[in-house]
């Protein structure tokens, strides 16, 4: 009787790159959120926006000052969205490298 290899689409999810998946998507989404916030000059006194650019802000720390721009909005957007690929780019690889 023959064996018929199996390849990674006939098994179910595998949960840990799942999760890493998801998580990733979570923090893209906080940066991307804070970019969007900032860019619409979001009230800094609301709770929920000041949490959101606080969570942001501590994400994109490694990548605090990779571009400097003299308009602080601008160096921001660069920085912060350099960071969102950045994340998605390892979380997508870390999902695929443990999807076995």
């Amino acid at each position: 009787m023959p064996t018929r290899t199996r390849n990674w689409s006939d098994r179910g999810s595998n949960p840990v790159s799942v999760t890493i998946k998801v998580l990733t998507w979570i923090v893209v989404a906080v940066i991307v959120v804070g970019i969007l916030l900032t860019w619409g000059d979001a009230n800094t006194g609301n709770t929920i926006v000041s949490h959101l650019l606080d969570w942001g802000r501590w994400l994109v720390t490694p990548l605090k000052d990779v571009f400097t721009n003299s308009d602080p909005k601008h160096e921001l957007y660069e920085n912060w969205i350099l960071a969102a690929v950045i994340y998605w780019a390892i979380g997508s690889l870390l999902a695929w490298l443990t999807r076995w």
